[in-house]
């Protein structure tokens, strides 16, 4: 015979649990089912990254496919095409990032664009603490004796990587949402896509990083991403009924 302080509580989770799943699956609100789905991204998304990492400092697989690319583009590499992916990453490097965001956030602030600035700014400030953290933690040494040029810093992870699918990746979302078409959507998405892959295959055609690290880079941007979402969503339901 259960006590019935137990059966008590028994009976008031099984009272409780249909409401709670109403409130996380529900469709009317933000607050329910879209950012119940976006946390379980972002929960999973940093599971799998932290695995990722792991397996990359420990492993020594990946230490020998990682020096296997990095010496077969090494060995591939065209002086012409080195040159051009040299200039095209600036657009994801520190002073490329703020000839960019600057104006943008700048704009918002204006405006009282709120929800889209402070979404920015997380996305942006998050990605660059944890490009530092990550950099300072695992202190991976880059492929120098390949590399097109110098690079002062640690490889894991790519810092440029990273800001192409964080920040770059929430002005993608930004345009979508605001022109809600399909067409531009698919449009947008491939271009994006195509971007993100030039970003992370001219790090490795250089040589400056490994391909772990642009690998880890575009799951830590994903991450900071889905969360610059978040925010974006939550501030913006509040203001209006989803």
């Amino acid at each position: 015979m259960l006590n019935p302080t137990i059966r008590r509580v028994i009976s008031d989770f099984y009272l409780i649990l249909p409401l709670f799943l109403q409130k996380r699956l529900t469709l009317k609100k933000f607050s329910g089912l879209p950012l119940t789905i976006l946390s379980l991204l972002v929960i999973s998304n940093f599971l799998l990254l932290a695995d990722f990492t792991e397996e990359v400092i420990n492993s020594k697989e990946f230490i020998a496919i990682d020096t296997q690319v990095a010496q077969y583009l090494f060995e591939k590499r065209n002086q012409g095409l080195a040159k051009f992916f040299f200039e095209f990453t600036k657009i994801c490097s520190t002073q490329g990032v703020l000839l960019v965001s600057i104006p943008i956030a700048g704009y918002l602030l204006i405006k009282k664009l709120y929800p889209y600035f402070f979404s920015l700014l997380v996305t942006l400030s998050g990605s660059g603490i944890s490009i530092y953290l990550g950099k300072r933690i695992f202190e991976v040494e880059r492929p120098h004796e390949l590399a097109f040029y110098s690079e002062s810093t640690f490889s894991f992870p790519s810092g440029h990587t990273t800001i192409a699918v964080a920040f770059y990746g929430l002005l993608f979302y930004f345009a979508v949402r605001h022109f809600r078409s399909f067409r531009v959507a698919s449009y947008s998405g491939l271009v994006f896509l195509c971007f993100v892959f030039l970003i992370g295959f001219s790090r490795i055609y250089l040589c400056v990083h490994y391909l772990s690290d642009v690998l880890a880079g575009s799951m830590l941007g994903c991450l900071w991403a889905l969360l610059g979402i978040s925010i974006f969503e939550w501030m913006s339901s509040r203001a209006k009924p989803f």
